[in-house]
C-alpha cells in the first residue's frame, strides 16, 4: 500500500516576460518548471502541477490556479512562506490551501477571465513595456465596445483559433466582453469565458483592432463569427498586456 499523500492547490501569480510561457519546454524556462523545481527541493520528491490552463511566452497571470499531490504535508502558511522564499522574483503564490483528492484545476474551472491592457500612443511608453500594448492613436476605441456584444454566446470559435491548433471542438460560450478606461492613457479589454482556445483572446483583440481602424464595422464581427474561417479574423495580438485575471470554480 504506497504512502498517504496529500493534494494542494496553489494560487499565484506572474510576470510573464523572462518566460518561454506557462508549460515545460525542455531547456526553456518556464513557470511550471520554476514552480516544479522548487517543490522538489521542498518535499524532497519529484512533483508535477496541473494549472487551470496554459499562457503563451509573454503573458502574465493575476490569479492563476494549480493542483499538486504531494506526501508530506505542511500546513498552508508554512508551505507559502517556503515557496515565497525560493521562487524568483517573476513568480509569487498568494494563496495555499488543501481540497478534495478528485479536485482538478484544468477540468472544475467554470469561468476564465483574461484582461488586455493597452494604450493609444504614437510612440512606445518606456513604464509600459511589456505590461500593457501600444495601439496607433487613431483606432477609434468606441467602436471597439460597439462590437464586443457581438461575441458573447455560445459560438463556433474557429475563426478566432491559431491554424496549428490539433483541437476539432472550437465551441466556447463568452459570459462577458467589455472595454473600460482605467487610468488616463490606460484601457483595459476584459473577457469571460468558460474555457478559450489556443490564442483565442489574442486573436479576439486583433480583430476588435480592426473595427477600431475602420476596416470592419462592429457588427461584422458576428460573421467573422459565422465564417469559422481563421482568415477571416484579425492578427494574433502581441501577449504584452494580456493578463490571466482571474478563474472561478
Amino acid at each position: 500500500m504506497g504512502a498517504k499523500s496529500f493534494r494542494y492547490v496553489i494560487k499565484f501569480e506572474y510576470k510573464g516576460t523572462l518566460f518561454c510561457g506557462y508549460q515545460v519546454q525542455p531547456f526553456k524556462r518556464t513557470v511550471q518548471g520554476e514552480i516544479e523545481e522548487v517543490l522538489k527541493n521542498i518535499f524532497g520528491q519529484k512533483i508535477k502541477i496541473y494549472a487551470s490552463g496554459r499562457t503563451d511566452s509573454g503573458v502574465h497571470a493575476l490569479a492563476q490556479v494549480a493542483h499538486f499531490d504531494a506526501e508530506k504535508k505542511f500546513s498552508e502558511k508554512q508551505l507559502l512562506h517556503l515557496m515565497n522564499r525560493s521562487l524568483p522574483a517573476d513568480i509569487s503564490v498568494l494563496e495555499v490551501w488543501f481540497s478534495d483528492p478528485d479536485f482538478d484545476a484544468r477540468f472544475d474551472a467554470k469561468e476564465k477571465t483574461y484582461i488586455y491592457k493597452f494604450y493609444l500612443s504614437r510612440f512606445e511608453k518606456p513604464l509600459y513595456q511589456n505590461l500593457a500594448t501600444r495601439i496607433n492613436d487613431n483606432v477609434d476605441v468606441e467602436k471597439m465596445k460597439q462590437a464586443c456584444p457581438y461575441l458573447l454566446g455560445e459560438h463556433d470559435f474557429k475563426s478566432f483559433v491559431a491554424r496549428k491548433s490539433g483541437k476539432e471542438d472550437f465551441v466556447r460560450t463568452i459570459y462577458s466582453a467589455k472595454i473600460t478606461k482605467t487610468e488616463s492613457d490606460l484601457y483595459e479589454f476584459e473577457i469571460s469565458a468558460n474555457g478559450f482556445l489556443y490564442n483565442m483572446v489574442r486573436i479576439i483583440f486583433g480583430t476588435l483592432i480592426e473595427v477600431g481602424s475602420g476596416r470592419l464595422k462592429p457588427e461584422e464581427v458576428k460573421n467573422v463569427i459565422e465564417a469559422k474561417n481563421r482568415s477571416k479574423a484579425g492578427k494574433t495580438y502581441s501577449p504584452d498586456g494580456l493578463y490571466l485575471k482571474n478563474v472561478r470554480y
